[in-house]
């Protein structure tokens, strides 16, 4: 006859239920000598994750048999034997009391224990909850973590472990392997390294896999002669660094969006209004370092911007060039690639300097030292009409450097539209899509540190190429 379903157990059936139809199943990684198993979890209840009895006797060989005097199950380990009794947090293993995280129960048949359960069979098992590992000795398997760090030579990745334990450092092209003396190894995500250094960084058993980034030429190892550390030198070509250009002393960059204004949004949930602001920021970092340009963000946080303040504060900043970042949106899926843009002046075709002069009556401004200077002022529509053809000329160089990075362009990849955010700037000024989100390939990429680098770069070479104030216009 079947048991009854505690209340225990049907909450977290529940609580399985609806985390595996958001998640799908998540798993450990069990290490041992003999190899890598997944034991499955069952369900997450805070900080406790939950495991089926069945699966970790199947996993460990173990005999479960019911205790019916106590209302509980008796598992046998070797010679150990551990008693669970349903609703308690202690198990009685050898003699000893062990404290889970969390309450053995029963769903039906079931019998649910804590992860840390495993603790209590006596075989040298460490649990990492954070990792999701188990390493059952005499097994090792050494916490990994890694960084990387931008020097005048190039980079140097630094890499700890966590028991120390010797490793090799070889090279195969484009590749670098560090294998530790080692079952596995654990090792923690890298997140931020430049893409230029370090395209990837994974495990393959008991090594570490490096792609090496585009900029890195040569590796050399530092001999440390400490089992913690392994740094190795990524010697490259260093990050080109331009003269100042003749004419372009500051640009304005507009990270599109902002606020209450998320823009376009991808289907893993990445907005606009957040990519742009770190590819603005990116790129500023860049030009700054590179060209000693002074670089101005309309927003440097997740503001509400207007339209016709950021062409007002790029006037205002007497920017010789302005910078509108984008991410495209379509109902196509299929829609993608980045887009240079200008603004489209059709509409002012037929507007002769009289009518302009018409529309812009003659200012009288006073001049220091006293008197007045009799000015035509230019009306805030026009501004961009002066600027047409140096923002062609840009967005087309924009186009060529970032198709030269690598990134996929639109079919059209120059164009011109009716932009809001570029008619009043009263200098060259693009708006970029820098891709289509509701692409998932684009989508994807716009995610990876190393296209956003890309991006930033590209874009940095082109402002560098152009040469305003000399040869743009």
């Amino acid at each position: 006859m079947a048991r009854p379903l505690t209340i225990a157990g049907l909450l977290i059936s529940l609580a399985w239920a609806a985390h595996a139809r958001m998640q799908g199943p998540v798993s450990y990684r069990v290490i041992t000598t003999d190899g890598v198993q997944a034991l499955i979890v069952h369900a997450s209840s805070g900080s406790t994750d939950i495991v089926t009895l069945d699966a970790v006797a199947r996993l460990f060989g173990l005999l479960v048999r019911d205790d019916t005097r106590a209302g509980g199950v008796v598992v046998v380990s070797g010679n150990d034997r551990v008693i669970l009794t349903a609703g308690q947090s202690t198990v009685s293993s050898g003699g000893r009391l062990v404290s889970l995280s969390g309450p053995v129960t029963r769903a039906g048949t079931t019998w649910l224990v804590p992860v840390d359960f495993l603790r209590a069979l006596n075989r040298g098992i460490e649990v990492r909850r954070g990792s999701r590992v188990v390493v059952v000795a005499p097994a090792t398997a050494p916490r990994v973590t890694a960084r990387v760090e931008r020097t005048s030579s190039g980079g140097r990745l630094v890499v700890t472990l966590d028991p120390g334990v010797a490793t090799r450092v070889t090279r195969e092209g484009p590749r670098v392997t560090i294998r530790a003396q080692a079952t596995a190894l654990d090792l923690e995500p890298l997140a931020g390294a430049p893409g230029d250094l370090v395209a990837g960084l994974r495990t393959d058993g008991p090594s570490l896999v490096v792609d090496l980034g585009s900029a890195v030429t040569n590796i050399r190892t530092e001999d440390t002669r400490d089992p913690t550390r392994v740094v190795i030198e990524l010697v490259g070509t260093p990050a080109p660094v331009f003269d100042r250009p003749p004419g372009i002393q500051t640009v304005v960059i507009d990270p599109g969006h902002g606020g209450d204004e998320p823009g376009a949004r991808s289907a893993d949930g990445l907005l606009e209004k957040h990519l742009t602001l770190a590819v603005a920021q990116r790129v500023k970092a860049l030009l700054e370092a590179r060209l000693g340009l002074r670089v101005v963000l309309t927003r440097d946080e997740d503001t509400s911007v207007p339209s016709d303040r950021r062409a007002a504060l790029a006037n205002n900043n007497k920017a010789d060039l302005f910078i509108s970042l984008h991410a495209n949106g379509s109902p196509s899926a299929a829609l993608r690639g980045a887009q240079a843009l200008g603004l489209d002046v059709s509409d002012y075709a037929g507007l002769d300097a009289g009518v302009r002069r018409q529309d812009a009556p003659a200012l009288a401004l006073p001049i220091a030292g006293g008197g007045t200077r009799v000015i035509d002022a230019v009306p805030w529509a026009l501004a961009q009409l002066p600027m047409a053809a140096a923002s062609s000329a840009f967005a087309t160089t924009v186009v060529r450097r970032l198709s030269e990075a690598g990134v996929v362009m639109q079919t059209r990849a120059v164009d011109v539209a009716p932009l809001r955010v570029l008619v009043g700037a009263a200098m060259p000024a693009i708006l970029i899509e820098l891709g289509v989100l509701t692409n998932p390939e684009d989508a994807r990429a716009l995610t990876d540190p190393a296209h956003i680098e890309r991006l930033a770069d590209a874009i940095a070479i082109a402002v560098a190429d152009v040469r305003l104030g000399a040869g743009g216009q």
